[in-house]
């Protein structure tokens, strides 16, 4: 069992983070990093467009944050689920399917054909920059 002050401080910490998000405007704000891996590979991961997804989503922009990144949502709630019921986690097979999952997304989202090419994030109405475009 977790103690509950350490799992204060991670509820504490995540509660700081969404505020900081809800208010920051993703791509213009100093504290938010742009992806590493994106400007280093020009290629996007997995997580890229999740800051500015949370943003949308915070401000009941559902549709826009789907366009962020569709994998937040389900990941969001694959994660409490498994939180919930941590002998899920232990299942066979479970593991390597959210990797494959993960793994696929991030692949798919970097060919430069339809309809690939609309897993790339896309800036929401609430924020005006996307990610850097991958130059061919």
């Amino acid at each position: 069992m977790i103690p509950i002050g350490i799992a204060a401080g991670v509820v504490l910490l995540l509660l700081a983070a969404v505020t900081a998000i809800y208010y920051a405007e993703p791509g213009k704000s100093r504290f938010l990093p742009p992806c590493l891996f994106l400007e280093a590979t020009h290629l996007y991961c997995p997580g890229c467009g999740n800051t500015r997804a949370l943003h949308a989503l915070l401000h009941g922009e559902l549709l826009a944050s789907l366009r962020c990144n569709i994998l937040l949502l389900p990941g969001v709630l694959t994660a409490i689920v498994l939180l919930w019921k941590p002998k899920l986690s232990m299942r066979k097979g479970v593991g390597l399917g959210i990797l494959a999952i993960v793994l696929g997304f991030a692949i798919l989202r970097n060919l430069p054909m339809e309809p690939f090419c609309k897993l790339a994030p896309h800036s929401s109405p609430q924020t005006t920059d996307a990610p850097a475009p991958r130059q061919n």
